[in-house]
């Protein structure tokens, strides 16, 4: 048996000596070598330089300089960025030559793995849509882009068991998921800062951290006030000037907490003058009793209370605009139609499609709830909508109170624009 085995062991070797002298050397060498890893699992290794020109070259291709919006997404399919030009292709075409590593956005290519774009027929289309996507996906590159959020500053109050006033950027107010109410907009930071802490004293609220903890009386804990040690004290000296409820010792239930709380939203919704009525009071026993410096302190604090109420008098004025219908001409004759309540687009439609211009009117003749005071939901839209109108006399002549009034202005003006264009011809 082991004779039988090696002679065939023999015969396989000669056949091999027979056939390999047959091959090129390097042929044979490379048979008897093993294959490279990236050989082995067929991987297609690539290089940050080569993504970008692979992405350079899919723009050039497949994007034209029309009105729209892009995104740009990663590896996982993340939306890392969200932009809007009235040029896309142009605009994407930019971004390959800025200079890496020094420019984010540079620095932004080396991470996108897709771009995609969305033609629109205007500009306002483009500018409503990039916000509502900003709003969607909150992209990690439009930190400091979320145009025109950056400007402007709001008061919010957010969820949990003692929640407090704070002012935040409305870029950053709008990114947050926690559900915060939006109190704005407004356009300075520092006369908030001072109504704020006028308002606060008044009612008891507190001011300090999120970081810190908050026990409220009527939540029972285990080892409650066993002894003096596990006693709390408080984090700062608001509660013991009386200028505060004391939420982060126990001082305070959080039924009382949520009423005072309830009061601070009707100050800032208009309902509610009490906090400014008692600075009078305190302000003329002060001059009665001639201490005319607590009277000029008071009369500050008063001052701050007064020009917070002016500066939402005009939020709430923004907000209480009857509504409108703005008619947008479109490239490729796709013009439309925009329902504007309330300072948000409620709706559009289709200038063409007469079931969307249809349900456009329909939509017209349903009576809207207002917002509550200066509250409000979706501020981006708010802002752009200001933004757009202010200093834009040709695109407020194009607006009407009703679908057919719009429609009509929207006829004439193309009406107009039709021998300039006739003209520009060659």
């Amino acid at each position: 048996m082991d004779a039988a085995r090696s002679s065939a062991r023999g015969v396989s070797t000669e056949l091999a000596g027979a056939l390999l002298p047959s091959l090129p050397r390097s042929a044979r060498s490379a048979r008897t070598k093993k294959p490279a890893l990236a050989t082995q699992l067929d991987l297609a290794v690539s290089t940050p330089d080569a993504d970008v020109a692979r992405l350079r070259a899919q723009v050039r291709e497949s994007t034209r300089n029309v009105p729209g919006v892009y995104l740009m997404r990663g590896a996982h399919g993340e939306v890392l960025y969200v932009g809007k030009s009235t040029q896309v292709r142009t605009r994407l075409l930019s971004y390959f030559r800025l200079p890496w590593p020094e420019h984010r956005h540079a620095r932004l290519l080396r991470e996108t793995a897709r771009i995609e774009w969305e033609p629109l027929p205007s500009e306002f289309a483009a500018l409503l849509r990039e916000v509502r996507l900003i709003r969607a996906h909150l992209p990690r590159y439009n930190v400091r882009s979320a145009r025109p959020l950056d400007k402007w500053w709001v008061i919010t109050i957010a969820k949990g068991p003692a929640p407090r006033l704070r002012i935040q950027k409305a870029s950053a107010a709008a990114r947050s998921r926690d559900g915060a109410q939006m109190v704005g907009p407004f356009a300075s930071r520092r006369p908030l800062q001072d109504a704020l802490r006028v308002l606060n004293d008044a009612l008891g609220l507190r001011d300090c951290s999120d970081r810190v903890r908050m026990h409220m009386h009527d939540v029972a804990e285990l080892f409650e006030d066993t002894h003096p040690a596990m006693q709390r004290t408080p984090g700062c000296h608001r509660h013991e000037t009386k200028r505060c409820l004391g939420p982060c010792v126990g001082a305070t239930s959080a039924y009382e907490y949520r009423t005072q709380l309830s009061r601070a939203r009707a100050v800032l919704e208009g309902r509610d003058d009490a906090p400014q009525q008692q600075l009078v009071r305190e302000m003329a026993a002060a001059s009665a009793a001639l201490s005319y410096e607590r009277a000029g302190w008071l009369r500050d604090r008063l001052t701050s209370l007064q020009e917070l109420e002016a500066q939402l008098a005009r939020v709430r004025e923004a907000l209480t605009r009857p509504s409108f219908v703005y008619a947008v001409p479109g490239r490729d004759t796709d013009d439309r139609l925009y329902l504007v309540r309330h300072g948000r687009v409620m709706a559009e439609a289709r200038c063409r499609d007469p079931h969307a211009v249809n349900a456009l009117q329909e939509m017209e003749q349903r009576a809207v709830q207002p917002p509550t005071g200066a509250m409000v939901e979706q501020l981006d839209e708010l802002l752009l909508v200001e933004s757009w109108f202010r200093g834009r006399n040709g695109e407020t002549a194009l607006t009407a109170d009703t679908v057919v009034g719009a429609l009509e202005k929207l006829a004439v003006h193309l009406r107009e624009r039709l021998p300039l264009s006739l003209g520009e011809l060659p």
